[in-house]
Parts: C-alpha cells; sequence; structure tokens
C-alpha cells in the first residue's frame, strides 16, 4: 500500500500541498499585478487636468479654447458670460470633440473629399505657420525683385479681332487688303471673315479692352505670339489652325511697361512669402516620403 500524502498535516512535509500553495500565490500574484496595472495613474484618469476644461475619451478640451470660444459665440469677454452661456459652450465643444472622435474611428478623412482637403489645408497651415509669421526684410524683397524683374510690370491692354478664313487663300488676301488701309468691315464682308469665337464675353464676342493675360488664357500658344507683338493697327500673318486659318487685327495695344521696386513692392513681397511656401511644403513633402512605405502600379511608375 503506498504512504499517505498528509496534505493537511503541516507538521509532516507534502509535496501535494507544496505544489497547491505554489500555485495559488502565483495566481494571487498575478490578479494584483493585474489589478494594479489597470488601476494606475495614467491608464485612465476622471480627474480633469487643470489645463482641461473637460476630457472627452481622455481627451482634452483645453481652458484657453473653451473661453475663447466662449468669448466667440456670445461677443462678450469670458468674464461677463454666464454659467449658462459657458455651459451651453462646453457641451457643444464635447459634442464636436465626440463627432470628431467617431470620424477618426469610422476612417472618415479615407473616403470624404471635404475631410480630405481639410486634412489637407490645415497640415500644410501648420508647416508653413513659421513662414507665415515672418516678416522679409527690405533687403531680401530687393534682391528677390532684381532676380525676378521681368515678373513686374504694368498689366497690358489689348483690343483685338481674332477673325478666321475660310482658306489660307482668302486669309492672305484679306491681310493684304488690311494692310493697305481697307476699312475692317469691308473685307469682313469680302472675304466672309468670322470671329473665331475665342474671344468672348458672357456669349457674345468682346470687341473692347481686354487685358493681356486674359487673351493669354484664351488663345492657344501660336495665336498668342502672333498677337503679342503686334501694335496698334498691325494685321498678324495668317496662322492656320483646326478650324480654318486665322488673323489677327490689333485694334489697340497698350504694352506692359516694367514696374520699379517701389511700385512692385506689395507683388514682391507677396512672391516672396509664396516662394517660401512653396520651398516648405516640397521640404515636408520629400521628409515625410521618406519615411512612407509607398507601392505604385507597375504602369504608372517612372
Amino acid at each position: 500500500m503506498p504512504p499517505q500524502d498528509d496534505f493537511f498535516d503541516i507538521a509532516k512535509a507534502s509535496v501535494r500541498r507544496s505544489m497547491v500553495l505554489f500555485a495559488s500565490g502565483a495566481l494571487i500574484g498575478l490578479a494584483i499585478a493585474g489589478y494594479g496595472l489597470f488601476t494606475a495613474k495614467g491608464t485612465r484618469s476622471h480627474a480633469v487636468p487643470a489645463e482641461a476644461a473637460a476630457l472627452v475619451n481622455q481627451r482634452q478640451i483645453l481652458r484657453s479654447d473653451f473661453m475663447t470660444q466662449s468669448q466667440t459665440q456670445f461677443e462678450v469677454p469670458f468674464e461677463q458670460t454666464t454659467h449658462a452661456q459657458r455651459m451651453e459652450t462646453l457641451e457643444a465643444m464635447i459634442d464636436e470633440e465626440l463627432m470628431v472622435q467617431r470620424g477618426l474611428e469610422i476612417d472618415l478623412p479615407s473616403y470624404d473629399p471635404d475631410v480630405r482637403n481639410a486634412l489637407v489645408a490645415g497640415v500644410e497651415l501648420e508647416v508653413t505657420a513659421d513662414v507665415l509669421a515672418q516678416q522679409p526684410i527690405p533687403e531680401e524683397l530687393r534682391r528677390y525683385y532684381e532676380q525676378h524683374k521681368d515678373r513686374y510690370s504694368s498689366e497690358g491692354v489689348m483690343q483685338l479681332r481674332d477673325l478666321v478664313a475660310a482658306t489660307q487663300a482668302k486669309a492672305a488676301a484679306a491681310v493684304e487688303d488690311l494692310r493697305d488701309g481697307r476699312s475692317l468691315e469691308a473685307v469682313i464682308t469680302q472675304f466672309g471673315l468670322v470671329d473665331s469665337g475665342r474671344l468672348t464675353d458672357a456669349g457674345r464676342v468682346d470687341t473692347g479692352d481686354i487685358f493681356q493675360f486674359a487673351v493669354r488664357a484664351k488663345l492657344d500658344d501660336a495665336l498668342y505670339e502672333a498677337a503679342s507683338s503686334l501694335p496698334a493697327g498691325a494685321v498678324s500673318s495668317p496662322v492656320t489652325q483646326s478650324d480654318g486659318v486665322h488673323l489677327i487685327v490689333m485694334i489697340k495695344h497698350r504694352f506692359p511697361v516694367p514696374q520699379s521696386f517701389e511700385e512692385a513692392s506689395n507683388r514682391v513681397w507677396t512672391d516672396v512669402k509664396k516662394d517660401a511656401q512653396t520651398q516648405v511644403r516640397a521640404a515636408n513633402l520629400a521628409y515625410l516620403r521618406s519615411r512612407a512605405d509607398i507601392v505604385v502600379a507597375p504602369e504608372y511608375q517612372h
């Protein structure tokens, strides 16, 4: 008969009793550690930090934001707002935070274009905040002006007609008659010229003054090149296009006049800011790309 293990006799050694006590101690230790882990400070707090007006899922609504929004909403200093007004503002901010958190939870930025655009704009504003806050010194502005003088001139103005002939021969004959001083209307009638329809305003042919940048936007490269150097009273050589043979009749042309630094200073200041923002944005995107894992389909790879 095997010897009895005296489990309950503490005066005698018992292997079974030792194993049970060892296992019990381990379980109790794990339970204490788990309780400490999930109740320790910093895991979840119900105490609102001094700088916050409320916590929403552990996200702070800052007192400074709360005070600013209260003043903006009720158009009085914060000290003059009532308790009811403050509670109304705080409840609205809590609702807003809940909606923002829900939007992030369902990954709203991944498919809502408005949210994506707002995020992009917000990140770009954050990245360029320092640039926007800086004030270029006069020496920097003048140096930039000297490097980009060709940008700064008064705006040119044109009054012109873009006419189309059915054939090269008719266009050439019309150009010759116009250069000989024959009236525009007589030439239009004789050779059956029609306006191309490219220089229009509200659906009608614009025969008045047009800023040169607007002409540049409405005409293609070939036609704008033909028009840009024409003085008042001149006629371009025929330009063949898919819709016929064009000729440009320049009725009036006030050419752009280069501006001095003093005249262009406001535009220079704006351009310096824009260029600085562009450089910062490019550097930020390069940094983000260097950290990202981007995989492009084979047909779209460089």
